[in-house]
């Protein structure tokens, strides 16, 4: 019987990065799970086990989309766009609430990240678009219709149930239009008329639906229901603008359970400011964390604060240029593409990990309120470390096909080399 051999082609540097994500994920998840064990129960080995099964998921996933050729891409781009945002709606039918949202959606069982998917969706879609009605975006209107209106249904779905995604995703689809060198005017139009939409839902929110007191708003009805999260978004946005003022000016007036809620939202960030500081330049040493037993999400929302604990300012450095990298990479890539569907797919997906992994990074050293977003290929997870390594896995498989391009093109001139040569020695032959 002949062995099946798989040989890994593509960016061997991209490849070198994932393994570098996988590793430390292990690491630091397992160092870092201490508060989630005890919460559930658990020993640290249990969780470890979780990861590495999550970490080896990860990995075939990243290879089944390696081995899938660019065309299936492009052909189930628009179908894999409709089912995330069905996805989306039943959200609101059958939803997972954790935390007052719902992120998550029960199938067979298990909790599915809609969110996740709906990310790779929608780059997906994006992709498709610019290829497909490549010739027919010249106008605003045509441009509303069949870029930006998908783009915001999706948005407004997710952000009935976290604004920062919402955010996200609206930034990463911003960005990757900029480089895909949409009529800049249009996407000027664009931001403008979004920022006066986010300024006018925030403003009936606070003029219908918000608790001055509280900051939550009522819910009274199925309109409510869509600022939900708003009250969340406002109050860390608050507390993260009023770190500085002190404790006692800032609860003034609050009742106890008022003031609970306040320092609840201001201890993650706390703790991790507390571990980034004491971590140094070099940091503690693996498995010397001491805020692990405090820093409630370290294994998650705010990992890179536990890196920087354990591993020290050097360590921190070492993640961040792992996703400068990987971007830097990724825009190579992306630029070496011949058509407009594989150079959008690369770029969008490489602006969704880098985006991501820098909010997250940014929230963690106290430049950016708290979001909730975890860091790619590195904090515990099932369906985001999925969803992610099947990105990873497409990048790579756009570069491999570009390798296959190059290769082809090289033998192309090799063999018009010799013909040329062969011509010029006849011709010499000739004349003698």
């Amino acid at each position: 019987m002949g062995r099946l051999r798989i040989r890994l082609k593509g960016d061997k540097i991209i490849w070198i990065l994932v393994l570098c994500l996988a590793i430390i994920s292990l690491l630091a998840v397992f160092s870092s799970s201490t508060y989630l064990a005890n919460k559930e129960g658990v020993s640290k080995l249990h969780i470890l086990q979780e990861q590495l099964m999550s970490v080896s998921i990860g990995f075939g996933t990243l290879l089944i989309c390696y081995l899938i050729p660019m065309r299936f891409y492009r052909f189930l781009a628009f179908p894999l766009f409709g089912i995330t945002v069905l996805m989306l709606i039943l959200l609101f039918i059958t939803p997972d609430v954790r935390n007052e949202a719902a992120r998550g959606i029960r199938l067979f069982g298990r909790t599915i990240q809609v969110f996740e998917f709906a990310k790779v969706g929608l780059i997906l879609y994006i992709a498709k678009a610019l290829e497909y009605w490549e010739n027919s975006l010249t106008t605003y209107k045509e441009f509303l219709i069949k870029i930006l209106l998908p783009i915001v249904a999706v948005c407004l779905m997710v952000m009935v149930n976290s604004v920062s995604s919402a955010l996200l995703f609206g930034v990463i689809s911003i960005l990757l239009l900029f480089f895909m060198n949409v009529n800049i005017k249009h996407l000027g139009i664009t931001a403008g008329i979004g920022v006066l939409v986010l300024l006018l839902l925030f403003g009936v929110y606070f003029l219908i639906y918000s608790d001055k007191k509280t900051g939550e708003g009522e819910k009274p009805g199925y309109v409510a229901k869509f600022f939900n999260r708003f009250g969340t978004a406002t109050n860390r946005v608050t507390s993260f603008l009023n770190e500085k003022k002190e404790l006692e000016e800032t609860n003034k007036g609050q009742t106890t359970l008022e003031k609970q809620r306040e320092l609840d939202g201001k201890r993650q960030a706390l703790n991790a400011k507390i571990a980034i500081h004491e971590g140094g330049i070099f940091g503690k040493g693996p498995g010397k964390s001491t805020q692990r037993y405090s820093l409630s999400m370290a294994f998650s929302d705010f990992i890179y604060a536990f890196i920087v604990e354990e591993y020290g300012m050097m360590g921190g450095i070492f993640v961040i240029m792992i996703y400068l990298i990987f971007l830097f990479r990724c825009i190579t890539i992306g630029f070496r593409c011949e058509t407009i569907f594989s150079g959008a797919l690369v770029l969008g997906l490489a602006f969704l990990i880098a985006t991501q992994a820098f909010l997250h990074i940014m929230v963690n050293v106290d430049l950016l309120p708290v979001t909730g977003h975890t860091l790619p290929l590195i904090s515990h997870g099932g369906t985001a470390y999925m969803v992610l390594s099947g990105a990873f896995g497409i990048i790579l498989s756009v570069s491999k096909q570009l390798d296959k391009q190059d290769e082809i093109k090289r033998k192309e001139l090799e063999e018009e080399a010799k013909e040329k040569e062969s011509e010029i020695m006849y011709s010499e032959d000739y004349v003698l």
